[in-house]
């Protein structure tokens, strides 16, 4: 019985009835290229408004980064709650995510994510 609830906890089985799964935060930064316009820029931040429309996307705020060792840097930061972390693959394999990630490839000098359980 003891190694059976070990393989259940080993695999993320929950056993305890009426519990729910931790909510997950996907968060993603984009450092863009010196040459990006101000209209390139915010067809990348329009796109991934439109990444709301995913029905297992929960929450979404987006805002600029602040630089302290470099001001000149602009980068933008986009982040997103889902309910549980498998809605996650969902997102990532929508038709809508598979079109934004060729959105503003030529103007992005750096991408970098961050994904983590929401303790609340």
């Amino acid at each position: 019985m003891k190694f059976y609830l070990s393989i259940l906890f080993l695999f993320g089985i929950n056993l305890v009835v009426g519990a729910k799964p931790q909510r997950l935060k996907h968060v993603v930064t984009i450092t863009f290229s010196a040459n990006a316009s101000d209209a390139q820029i915010k067809e990348i931040d329009d796109s991934f408004q439109g990444l709301t429309k995913i029905p297992v996307v929960k929450g979404y705020e987006w805002g600029t980064a602040v630089n302290q060792k470099d001001a000149t840097l602009r980068q933008h930061v986009y982040a997103f709650t889902f309910d549980q972390a498998s809605d996650l693959e969902i997102y990532a394999k929508s038709k809508e995510h598979q079109a934004h990630i060729k959105v503003g490839a030529n103007i992005t000098a750096g991408v970098s994510a961050i994904d983590y359980l929401l303790n609340d």
